[in-house]
């Protein structure tokens, strides 16, 4: 029966040699050289192998991962209960279903027993396989062993005399020896104290591995974590008391005793788990709120339309460009030039394009108003006037003749004339938005006549246009 069976790839067999002598040193006995005896087949060599050994020591490389032969013992190895110490004698990841077995380092050993490595793996295995048994010798190989002495003694000396008389010599002395060996067996077999069952030491913890179900949480969501155990012997278990869990943000997601993670917070942290001095890899989990849908910015609303006018007279047939500019609720104002509706108060007096574009037709007043949508503007009041003629010739009443006294026009009243004028000026200047110039103009009508019925009607009409104006944001003087 084997201490230790040693699993390798056939491209490693140097290597696995420097093993079994390293192993030999220390005292175990080691099944690795593959030769098959006659009469035996390789896979009932394998099996009883197996089956008598204690440990399988498996040499991982890039050549054994890739052995179907090496997976299969070690599978078996599984399978019979038996401790496996895998061994990386060069940096590569172990086969699936292995990896979670935590493996000793060799890959830059120099075959040398006395490098800390080899001492370290050494020490790993007394603590699964306890202290090498010493092979006693049995006692029917001490007369041979004697007999070999003796013929070696003969040939030294020379002679057959001297041989028989040192054979004849042996046997006595042999005989005489063993009969104080039987008396000083049944001498102390009644007092020799019985000899101490040396107890295996308990396999130590090697690795710890984090496992949870999600790593990916929103706020005020949890989960549970579980902390897996490596252990010396190979095998795995869960680990459930002394655990100390540790969050590096725990403002995104914090951690309880009990291995529960509540998110907190968008961002990522690792999560990492301490039994003793035995530490786990990081465990990241990442905390992500719902993303809102991004609404689309709404362009700034049409609050306000006004409409200008270069002159608020025009002669019939004449024509006048009227322009509109709006006003949005970003505070932003431009000229418009389409979408606009107009209204004309009378169209036989003057009448309109969908441009803007005003045609006198016959004298009188008309009022224009634009609109757009459920905006319209302050009407604009204009005035059509019939063309101005020459002024007839003054005709004697001398050069007539028989015609008579002269009748003269009634006097024209200067003063009315001036405040019409005033008056017109002002609702043309209202209608433009400069409304302190139109209270001017209003002013100085009201001097000549304060008790005027339409100068007081325009001057309040031009107040509430202005107040109108600084309600919706306008920065105008009244």
């Amino acid at each position: 029966m084997s201490d230790i069976f040693i699993s390798y790839a056939n491209e490693d067999r140097d290597t696995a040699a420097r093993f079994a002598r390293l192993l030999e040193s220390v005292g175990w006995r080691v099944w690795w050289d593959r030769r098959i005896p006659a009469g035996r087949t390789w896979r009932s060599i394998l099996e009883e192998a197996l089956r008598e050994m204690r440990c399988l020591v498996v040499l991982w490389s890039k050549n054994s991962v890739q052995s179907s032969w090496v997976t299969e013992e070690a599978e078996e190895a599984r399978r019979l209960g038996k401790v496996i110490v895998p061994v990386l004698i060069e940096r590569v990841e172990p086969p699936i279903g292995f990896r979670a077995i935590q493996a000793a380092d060799l890959a830059d050993w120099n075959g040398s027993t006395d490098d800390p490595a080899a001492q370290l793996f050494i020490a790993d295995l007394r603590s699964v396989l306890g202290e090498p048994i010493e092979k006693l010798t049995p006692e029917s190989d001490l007369p041979q062993q004697q007999d070999r002495k003796i013929d070696r003694l003969a040939q030294r000396v020379g002679g057959h005399r001297f041989k028989i008389v040192a054979v004849a010599a042996a046997v006595v002395a042999l005989l005489g020896g063993w009969r104080i060996w039987e008396h000083f067996k049944e001498e102390t077999a009644t007092s020799a104290p019985e000899p101490k069952t040396v107890q295996p030491s308990a396999p130590r913890l090697t690795g710890l591995i984090i496992r949870g179900e999600r790593k990916e949480l929103k706020p005020a969501e949890k989960v549970r974590l579980e902390l897996s155990g490596t252990y010396s012997d190979g095998k795995q278990a869960l680990v459930k008391d002394g655990i100390n869990w540790s969050s590096s943000a725990s403002q995104v997601a914090s951690i309880n005793d009990d291995g529960e993670i509540t998110g907190l917070k968008d961002g990522t942290a690792e999560i990492r788990a301490n039994v003793g001095e035995v530490a786990s890899a990081p465990w990241t989990i990442t905390i992500k709120g719902v993303e809102l849908a991004r609404q689309p910015a709404l362009p700034p609303k049409l609050v306000a339309l006004r409409v200008s006018v270069e002159s608020r007279e025009l002669f019939i047939k004449e024509r006048l460009t009227i322009r509109v500019r709006g006003r949005y609720s970003d505070n932003t104002e431009q000229t418009l030039t389409s979408g606009i509706e107009w209204q004309i108060s009378d169209r036989a007096v003057a009448s309109i394009t969908s441009i803007g574009e005003l045609q006198a037709l016959r004298p009188g007043k008309v009022e224009v108003i634009a609109r757009s949508g459920d905006l319209s503007s302050a009407p604009v009041r204009l005035v059509v006037k019939e063309p101005q003629s020459p002024v007839p010739p003054v005709v004697k009443p001398a050069q007539i003749p028989d015609a008579g006294p002269t009748k003269m026009p009634p006097p024209i009243d200067q003063a009315k004339a001036k405040i019409t004028a005033y008056v017109d000026r002002a609702e043309s200047l209202r209608e433009q938005g400069n409304y302190a110039a139109a209270l001017a103009e209003l002013e100085k009508a009201r001097t000549l006549d304060p008790s005027n019925e339409n100068v007081r009607k325009e001057i309040e009409q031009t107040k509430r246009a202005c107040n109108a104006e600084r309600v919706l944001g306008s920065q105008v003087s009244c």
